[in-house]
């Protein structure tokens, strides 16, 4: 504040600074020089690695905002089928419902269904819910239900691409199963039917351009995994690989140009003018243990390598297939998942979490049974009998399970 000293009986003409502030501006003054000196000691802290700015601010927010008291979540174990995240939100599907949660624990939607097998795709942020005996699906995201539709046929897998642009592989009289596609305004965009193999996954890339589709076959007794790398444009596949010996369980547009195969047996890349897949990993199927791609196409796949010392691996690989990052643990793995900053493994008594570099940057000890771990970057939330624990994703910390 200034104020003018033209009227003082000294003559002088000019203006100074009040030093006398009221104790009420001067509190304002303190609190905002120590806030401002905070944030610039949480900013160098994480700019050197030591604390996340981000994860600091959160636990902050939550201190405050208290919504740590809607956890856990009871959840029905007889009529749930699965629970998962979709996006940084929670997502139960049950044999008669569907409800999206906050990552504070508030509802945001619930959707009634009557599915007779209900099952659920997820891509990122959005999903599709089908009827594996039937032909009714539901396109939702975070914040509501996008569409509802039905299939001609009978659904076996479903996909909900980034750009609207979704694909179902259903069964069909006259062939095994046929995979059709769709654009954001439910126009048929592409069909193709496949008579001699059962179609195991399929894909759609971002730009809904390319589907990719795994299938599962025999040659002369011994089961095969075909992968068809298609043009929406196109009636013909633009790549086909045939890989003896394995079987496909999950194929993943993980690069612009790149699709993944993930096997019982191995891990494979394909790019569309490949003349030959690439292995990217190989493994026995016995070592096989658990993965998950996340939605900036890095991957992790644990391995459980059994002998005079039992040792579980975990490695990370980029969009392109090359590993980044192989982590060796001492403790067995249940599953692992990741997000787009961490890797997360479920141990038998704790939670581990990793960098992309492979450094353990927290471990949640748990006390009860976990069966299972949806992380984002800012939470994990724990599967248990009959709820969803939560819990910060960074940092060390103990958490009870039974009660």
């Amino acid at each position: 504040m200034k104020v003018k000293l033209t009227e003082l009986k000294s003559g002088y003409s000019g203006e100074r600074r009040v030093s006398n502030l009221s104790s009420k501006s001067r509190a304002k003054v303190i609190i905002v020089g120590a806030l401002v000196i905070s944030f610039i000691f949480v900013y160098i802290l994480s700019s050197v690695g030591v604390i996340p700015l981000d994860a600091l601010l959160l636990k902050a927010k939550v201190a405050v905002s208290g919504n740590d008291e809607r956890f856990p979540l009871l959840t029905d174990t007889e009529s749930t089928i699965c629970m998962d995240v979709i996006g940084d939100s929670i997502v139960i599907l049950t044999t008669d419902n569907l409800t999206v949660y906050t990552p504070e624990g508030k509802m945001k939607y619930s959707q009634p269904h009557i599915f007779s097998e209900p099952g659920i795709s997820i891509n990122g942020d959005r999903a599709v819910v089908f009827d594996r005996g039937g032909n009714g699906f539901l396109l939702i995201n975070e914040k509501k239900v996008v569409y509802e539709g039905k299939a001609d046929n009978t659904i076996i897998s479903a996909e909900y691409g980034e750009d609207g642009t979704y694909a179902l592989s259903t069964k069909i009289d006259g062939a095994t199963s046929t995979v059709t596609a769709y654009n954001k305004s439910n126009k048929l965009i592409f069909q193709w039917n496949c008579a001699y193999e059962n179609i195991v996954s399929l894909c759609v890339s971002d730009n809904g351009k390319y589907l990719g589709v795994a299938t599962l076959g025999a040659k002369n007794g011994n089961l095969l995994a075909n992968v068809q790398y298609f043009g929406i444009d196109y009636k013909e596949p633009l790549n086909t690989q045939t890989i003896m010996g394995a079987v496909p369980f999950d194929i993943e547009f993980t690069g612009y140009n790149t699709l993944t195969l993930l096997t019982d047996v191995g891990v494979y890349t394909i790019n569309r003018k490949d003349e030959k897949y690439t292995q990217a990993l190989k493994y026995y199927s016995s070592e096989f243990n658990s993965c998950d791609v996340a939605s900036n196409g890095k991957y992790i796949v644990s391995l459980a390598k059994y002998g005079s010392e039992n040792v579980f691996e975990i490695h990370l690989l980029k969009s392109n297939g090359k590993i980044k990052t192989t982590i060796k643990t001492d403790y067995s793995i249940k599953n692992v998942r990741m997000s787009d900053k961490y890797i997360f493994a479920l141990g038998e008594k704790a939670i581990y979490v990793y960098n992309y570099n492979g450094n353990e940057v927290s471990k949640i000890v748990y006390k009860g049974e976990a069966q299972g771990i949806l992380p984002t970057d800012d939470f994990i939330f724990i599967v248990s009998l009959d709820k969803i624990s939560r819990c910060f994703s960074y940092g060390n910390s103990e958490i009870e399970l039974s009660n």
